[in-house]
């Protein structure tokens, strides 16, 4: 089913270009305007010139970001800031973390991978994308014909081939760097083509979940499309067939998947009291009432509570403004989803987000499914300090705490060829743009 190959990663040669921390950048997509400065800033050669190029009022249609991004790439390999490796290889990633009490490790590997059309379900999203992203993502490719980052996926190992392969690797890394959030990144060669091939055999029969860098995908797919058209005919084994994507194994314990809280704001015709009545139709609702002083401590009660319940129902935190309570809201049956979304498989009728998009924020309070995407009610917010804060200060009308989506349920909904409603999952850490780059052409 999915081809993967090795290839000759292009990284940065260390004697010319500084220490690896002045030099990658997390994800362009997370980047906000002061970041962006601020790399700008650690070095002439960070990769965020390449990736996410600052804008100038002066921009023409032959003198942009992307353009500039092209020039800056091609000055960098002629004056050997970059290099290219001599043999295909795949690079092995690995991040270590904390994350609450646990210690975690993540090791997975970087490779080219043919992009496939989704009907072909041989590559498989969950996640809606939207458009303006994937115009950035495909002008920046169709300047530079280079990839600066990975596509985050999973792969299935159940015999563990693939983990004890990875794990056969401990010699010093030829990259380390330690991020800004604390996060530890390092990068390994491998070139032995007995081993290579052990995984391309291993992977062939099987499918590739998409967990993070859909407008990635869905960018490589337009631009891989648009080159054929341009060139008439083609082999298959043009560089742009193929994409970069790190591949990590679902089993792996290290996988972190974190939640998106959700923050309602300018709900038409809002009563509290009509809401909770609305809820308890299909939801268990109990109430912790709190003080300024137990106020932490009855969150993480909430929070813990969600947690402990996580494996055998559906449980969400809420919170109103103007009240000092937290709610917990427990569902009731599950048949109460198959009666409201039939259509849906059962996979994804069972996802938290499913039922609080569907059931909580489309019926109860009335703010459409098909425009939760707009942003013009929901913000989605990672930390569930954040989330209190909107309701406290009086931003938003109705918080949700949220518990994180399983790995295992990417998989049965993505398997469904079904999409998760915005910001089902955070996949933690992100990976650094820069440490492997790749190119097409």
């Amino acid at each position: 089913m999915a081809t993967i190959i090795p290839f000759r990663g292009v990284q940065f040669d260390l004697a010319k270009s500084g220490a690896i921390a002045d030099l990658v950048c997390p994800p362009y997509d997370i980047i906000s305007h002061e970041q962006q400065q601020a790399l700008y800033r650690k070095s002439p050669h960070n990769v965020i010139r390449l990736e996410y190029g600052l804008e100038s009022p002066g921009d023409t249609e032959t003198d942009n970001r992307y353009t500039r991004a092209a020039a800056l790439l091609d000055e960098w390999f002629k004056t050997g800031i970059l290099k290219q490796g001599s043999d295909p290889s795949i690079y092995i990633y690995e991040m270590e973390f904390g994350r609450g009490k646990k210690h975690r490790k993540l090791r997975g590997f970087i490779c080219m991978v043919r992009i496939e059309d989704y009907d072909s379900g041989i590559v498989k999203p969950h996640e809606t994308t939207l458009s303006g992203p994937k115009t950035d993502r495909l002008n920046l490719l169709r300047s530079c014909k280079a990839g600066f980052s990975q596509i985050y996926s999973l792969v299935s190992d159940t015999t563990g081939n693939i983990g004890d392969i990875l794990g056969s690797v401990n010699r010093q890394p030829e990259l380390e760097v330690k991020a800004e959030d604390g996060v530890v990144h390092r990068v390994w060669t491998l070139s032995d083509k007995n081993k290579i091939g052990m995984i391309v055999r291993d992977i062939a029969d099987k499918p590739i979940f998409i967990a993070d860098g859909h407008h990635r995908y869905d960018t490589a797919l337009n631009y891989r499309n648009e080159r054929r058209k341009a060139a008439g005919s083609f082999t298959g084994a043009e560089g742009f067939n193929f994409v970069p994507m790190f591949l990590a194994r679902i089993e792996d314990p290290g996988l972190v998947i974190l939640p998106a809280h959700r923050a309602l704001f300018n709900l038409t015709d809002f009563h509290p009291k009509r809401f909770e009545d609305d809820l308890n139709k299909f939801f268990n609702i109990e109430r912790i009432d709190f003080t300024k002083k137990s106020e932490h401590a009855d969150r993480k009660t909430v929070l813990d509570t969600m947690a402990h319940r996580a494996e055998h129902g559906h449980t969400f935190g809420m919170r109103i403004r103007g009240e000092h309570s937290y709610y917990l809201l427990t569902l009731r049956n599950e048949a109460d989803m198959d009666a409201i979304i039939p259509d849906r498989s059962p996979a994804y009728r069972k996802l938290d987000v499913s039922i609080l998009h569907h059931l909580i924020i489309d019926r109860l309070l009335g703010v459409k499914m098909e425009t939760h995407k707009l942003g013009l009610n929901i913000e989605y917010i990672k930390e569930a300090d954040d989330a209190v804060k909107r309701v406290a200060d009086g931003t938003a009308e109705v918080i949700f705490l949220m518990n994180p989506t399983k790995v295992t349920e990417v998989r049965d909904v993505a398997t469904a060829g079904e999409r998760m409603p915005q910001k089902a999952t955070y996949f933690y850490p992100k990976l650094l743009s820069g440490m492997v780059v790749s190119k097409l052409e």
